[in-house]
């Protein structure tokens, strides 16, 4: 019998401030926190607006590793794992895509300069579990879901029993630079699915999620945020250009997370949605190929209140998915003024009551990088599942 895998444990770092529940509040409140950037010089860019978390008291040391170590000690103190009997027996895994963004550096400098070892940004690993594998990956801007779908799959077929995902994104120079230059940055505000989006607005932040086996929460007698019960990750784009969508590509993962979860639809869709022309009518028309009953599925997206915190923005996803679960009410969509006369899709401008027990989120990144995954409350019966 195949493992069910449970999210045991997560914290979030956003552009809000430091925790769930602040990033939930200001999620919930359909408010903003796009602000001016003061992590470096903004002078030469067309924007000079970002998502920047709010200073947390005074440190020596730099965001990234700030960042990562409160969200991996928030999240294991959540878990119970610190002080389960026998946790350390357990086999486990973690997962690191690469930490990027080291607001020294210049626009002088090789891009490598902004690369930084993973395991080098969090102060001591094996405080919280002796990590019997760790994993590098990288998938654009959909990495933290690809992280989750693999470790699901190492969990779901016995390999391990907890995987731990963490990651920062810091505001720096070069990230900016490059979207910058091809125009993707909104010289306003990000607004998903709005009539007059013209862009993104990049934030910064972190996130830690833990895996765990159905049966390893048991033993120990914890308890599920959500159950990670879908989770699709797919390459595409070989015919297009770095920055269009794989229409077709996104369809599939769509309707491989719900195969998967043994489900043909959710009942909210947590959607990528940046707040650019091109790929939230994708997207939002993708809805209808993967699931029939699309346009009376509640939409809405978390980027117009915190930017798009690029390849950390699942985090956020999957906190808005495990806050709908948990508190049976759907989060607007911030900036979302007019709706696009051209998008079929339901969206949320207002916070919805409504009773909940399925959430599917998309990560979507460039070149070709796409990734969905199924979240159940953490009371609903596991349904049969195809793999």
């Amino acid at each position: 019998m195949k493992n069910r895998v449970a999210i045991s444990g997560m914290e979030v770092i956003s552009p809000f401030g430091y925790g769930r529940p602040v990033f939930e509040n200001g999620l919930y409140s359909g408010t903003s926190a796009i602000g001016d950037i003061t992590r470096f010089d903004t002078a030469i860019f067309r924007s000079r607006r970002g998502g920047q978390v709010p200073e947390h008291g005074p440190s020596t040391e730099k965001p990234s590793r700030r960042f990562l170590s409160y969200v991996m000690s928030q999240a294991f103190h959540a878990s119970g794992l610190t002080e389960a009997t026998g946790s350390r027996e357990l086999a486990a895994g973690l997962i690191l895509p690469v930490v990027t963004g080291q607001t020294e550096h210049s626009l002088s400098e090789a891009a490598d300069d902004w690369l930084e070892e993973p395991l080098e940004a969090i102060a001591d690993p094996e405080a919280f579990l002796p990590f019997g594998r760790v994993h590098r990956i990288t998938s654009a801007c959909a990495s933290i879901s690809s992280a989750l779908a693999m470790g699901w799959s190492m969990i779901r077929h016995g390999q391990l029993d907890i995987v731990v995902i963490a990651r920062a994104e810091i505001l720096n120079v070069y990230d900016f630079a490059s979207m910058d230059i091809v125009r993707a940055i909104s010289l306003t505000d990000a607004r998903p699915f709005d009539a007059e989006r013209n862009g993104i607005m990049i934030g910064e932040g972190a996130g830690t999620v833990i895996l765990e086996s159905e049966r390893s929460l048991a033993a120990r007698r914890g308890q599920a945020l959500a159950w990670l019960d879908g989770a699709a990750s797919y390459v595409g784009g070989a015919d297009l250009n770095m920055i269009d969508l794989d229409k077709p590509c996104v369809v599939e993962c769509m309707k491989m997370s719900l195969a998967i979860a043994g489900a043909d639809r959710a009942d909210y869709i947590h959607a990528h949605a940046t707040g650019t022309p091109q790929g939230d009518a994708y997207e939002a028309e993708a809805l209808f190929k993967a699931m029939d009953d699309a346009g009376n599925i509640p939409v809405s997206s978390h980027k117009g209140a915190t930017g798009h915190l690029l390849r950390c923005s699942g985090f956020l996803g999957i906190a808005a998915g495990i806050a709908s679960l948990r508190t049976q009410c759907l989060p607007p969509t911030a900036g979302l003024e007019i709706q696009d006369p051209h998008i079929r899709a339901r969206l949320l401008t207002e916070r919805l009551p409504q009773k909940t027990s399925s959430v599917l989120v998309n990560n979507f990144g460039f070149c070709g990088n796409y990734a969905s995954v199924f979240l159940r409350h953490s009371e609903a019966e596991s349904p049969g599942r195809v793999t």
